[in-house]
This record gives C-alpha cells, sequence and structure tokens, in this order.
C-alpha cells in the first residue's frame, strides 16, 4: 500500500503538476476528507460473528465508531502528528526531483534511528546481529537510491535529518498510543489513531508550506484540481491503510522489527517505477538505463532485505513462569508494560502470571525483561523458559 501511495504521487508530479509543495498541500487535504468519510463509513454497524459491530472492526478490533480519543493518546496523536508534519514536508520537497525507486528507500532509514533510540533507551551496548542489521539497511538505502549523478548532499541532509529523523519520533508516540488502554481489553484503535494525527500533520505541513509555495504553485494548484483529484484520493486511500495496519503492528512487536518489515517497499518501488514507466512512459521520472547504476540499486536491495530478515530472525523468545505473594494486588498492567512482553496473562492454578517476552539475545533477555520483571512488587519466583521452536 504505501509503494501504491508513492507511485501516485510520483505519476501527479510527473505528469499534471511541478510544484511537489503545492500538490503536498492538495493532497493532504484531500488525504483528510477522504479519510474523514473513510472512517465514518467503517463506524456503521452490521452483524459480525453475530453480534452488532463497526465495519472497521475487521481492519482493527478496537474500533467502536468515529470520535475523539481520550485526552492521553490525543496529546500523543498531536505530537506525532507535528513530527509527520515536518517529515511530510520533507517527502514532497525530495518527491518533487526523484523517482519512486529512490524515494521509498530514502524513508527507511528510520529504522536506524529506532534501533539506535532503543540502545539509548536501555543503555545497552548493541549486538553483532545489531551492528550488521544497521550497517546492512544503510548502505543498501544508499545504493538504492543513487543517481546518475551520484549522491547530492543536500538531499542526504534532508534524508538524514526532517525525514527520518521525525518519522522515528512519530513511530514512538504512534505506539505508545496504540499500547493505551481505555478500559481493561480495550485499545485506542488505529483508524481514530490516523484520521486525528493526518489532522494535526496537515496543520504542522500546512503553515510552512503555504510559505514556500510560488503563486506559480497557487496557478497550478487551482488548475490541476480536478484532473488530479482521483490521484489524490488513490494516494489518500492506500496511505491510510498502509497507516492502519502500520499502526496495528506497532501495538504489537518492536519499532525497528516493524519498520524493517516495512520496509519491503524498498524491493516493490524498483519493479513498479520500471512497470509504471513501460505503461505511461515518462511517469516515473527520467528512469537511467545505465546497467551499473541498476546494478547498484539491485544490490542496494538484497542489502536491504537482509538486514531485515536478520534483525527479524534474530530474536530470542521467553516464557515467563510467575508466582506472586499472597495478598498481591493485580500485576498485569505492570507487567505488561515492561518492554519486550508481548503478552501478558492472569492464570488460575499454581502459576500466577505467564508473560510471553522477546528480546535480540539471551543477554538482553536476563538484563532487560528479567531483572524489571524481578522489581515488580509482590513477584515472589520467576521461572524462565526459552522457546526453542514454534508454530504460530
Amino acid at each position: 500500500m504505501r509503494t501504491f501511495s508513492v507511485a501516485f504521487d510520483i505519476v501527479a508530479l510527473n505528469t499534471v503538476i511541478s510544484d511537489s509543495l503545492a500538490y503536498g498541500f492538495m493532497s493532504q487535504w484531500v488525504s483528510f476528507a477522504a479519510t474523514f468519510m473513510v472512517v465514518a463509513f467503517l463506524s456503521l454497524r452490521h452483524t459480525i460473528d453475530g453480534k452488532p459491530r463497526a465495519i472497521g472492526y475487521r481492519l482493527d478490533p478496537d474500533f467502536g465508531r468515529l470520535s475523539i480519543l481520550p485526552r492521553r493518546p490525543m496529546k500523543y496523536q498531536l505530537l506525532a502528528g507535528v513530527f509527520a508534519g515536518i517529515s511530510t514536508l520533507s517527502y514532497y520537497v525530495l518527491a518533487g526531483q526523484s523517482d519512486a525507486s529512490a524515494v521509498l528507500p530514502y524513508g527507511q532509514l528510520v529504522v536506524i534511528y529506532l534501533l539506535l533510540g532503543d540502545l539509548m533507551a536501555d543503555k545497552d551496548t548493541p549486538t553483532i546481529i545489531e551492528i550488521q542489521c544497521i550497517t546492512s539497511i544503510l548502505l543498501g538505502v544508499l545504493l538504492v537510491g543513487v543517481s546518475p549523478g551520484g549522491f547530492d548532499l543536500i538531499t542526504l541532509l534532508i534524508v538524514l535529518v526532517p525525514l527520518n529523523l521525525t518519522s522515528a519520533f512519530f513511530t514512538f508516540y504512534q505506539k505508545k498510543s496504540k499500547r493505551y488502554e481505555i478500559r481493561p481489553g480495550l485499545k485506542v484503535d488505529s483508524l481514530n489513531m490516523r484520521l486525528w494525527s493526518l489532522l494535526f500533520l496537515n496543520i504542522a505541513f500546512s503553515l510552512p508550506a503555504a510559505l514556500m509555495i510560488t503563486p506559480t504553485g497557487w496557478a497550478e494548484m487551482a488548475q490541476a484540481f480536478v484532473p488530479l483529484l482521483w490521484m489524490m484520493v488513490g494516494s489518500s486511500l492506500t496511505a491510510f491503510f498502509s497507516l492502519v495496519m502500520y499502526v496495528r503492528a506497532l501495538g504489537r512487536g518492536s519499532m525497528a522489527v516493524v519498520n524493517s518489515l516495512s520496509s519491503i517497499s524498498v524491493v516493490l518501488g524498483i519493479p513498479v517505477t520500471l512497470v509504471g514507466n513501460f505503461l505511461l512512459p515518462g511517469g516515473f521520472g527520467n528512469i537511467t538505463s545505465d546497467t551499473f547504476l541498476w546494478t547498484l540499486k539491485i544490490f542496494g536491495v538484497i542489502l536491504v532485505m537482509i538486514g531485515v530478515f536478520a534483525l527479524q530472525g534474530s530474536d530470542v523468545r521467553s516464557i515467563m513462569l510467575l508466582r506472586v505473594k499472597p495478598q498481591t494486588g493485580d500485576l498485569l498492567p505492570l507487567l505488561w508494560e515492561i518492554k519486550g512482553v508481548e503478552s501478558a496473562s492472569a492464570l488460575a492454578g499454581g502459576i500466577d502470571y505467564l508473560l510471553s517476552v522477546k528480546s535480540r539475545s539471551l543477554a538482553k533477555t536476563r538484563t532487560q525483561i528479567l531483572k524489571r520483571v524481578q522489581h515488580v512488587p509482590g513477584v515472589a519466583s520467576i521461572h524462565t523458559l526459552i522457546v526453542l521452536r514454534e508454530y504460530r
């Protein structure tokens, strides 16, 4: 979905309108209107599994209807939207001078920021596999984004700072929102999160963009609105479903791993660019025929995917069985908040709680997760089992 969203934008900028910020200004507000209508439609109720539920329940079981979020997650969406607005401004600047095969990989450098952020937050040293993944993804993304003229220093600075650094903060606040419990068993839904973060994003993006758009750009905007409407709606809908699934994944897994897996768009960007340009000549920009350059791009894709699969495959999964002291209250919320705990269950019988945990090494399981569980008041004993193999 992310790949096709970028493809719509690139085609629009190469066939109808030349001012990328003017297009972005239009596209973002069309996106908000389309998102509002989609969420309103998904709020309609029908019978699912014998119960009246919103249509959007199939996209996110936490969704009930279009609504204002509770105060804390709404604050998170405001912060996420502001950072996303800065990142979006950078995206449209890049989209105006690059093809889809270059724009898509540039956004994947956020994985490195998230990995480094995790390490700094945990005050931990990186494992060998983490260093390898960071190096592989970094080199791969740079190779995929190379152009006939080499690397543009200004472009790289935009990529490294406003585009990806702000994306890392966006991801952080989206994850905090998705893990917020409105009441036991009900978390904030990803559909309303997308709607409200998009509103705040558009405000943060539009204020500087309006000052940067030239009089010619405003004139282009007025002339191109109707011809571009279907492309902007297409970009809006694909971006909506892309981000809804992305936020749901953030609620269940590590930020770095989720972003690594989403970098499959790097791979899809090349065939979509080549096939798209064949079907719509010039629609994806000037595509070079330099064999050496394409060899570098393909090698870059391989490096990115090696980093992605290595990061995902290096996880160590464990089961922790907890007993607590007599008259201890409900520890489930405290246990669930521990980083690395994927699920927490209260049990009847000889074991009081069962935790499913994940980290990138046994040492991290012991130093980052087990020690934190031991410090939860009321925990009497912990029995840890390492998962060797599983079917899921």
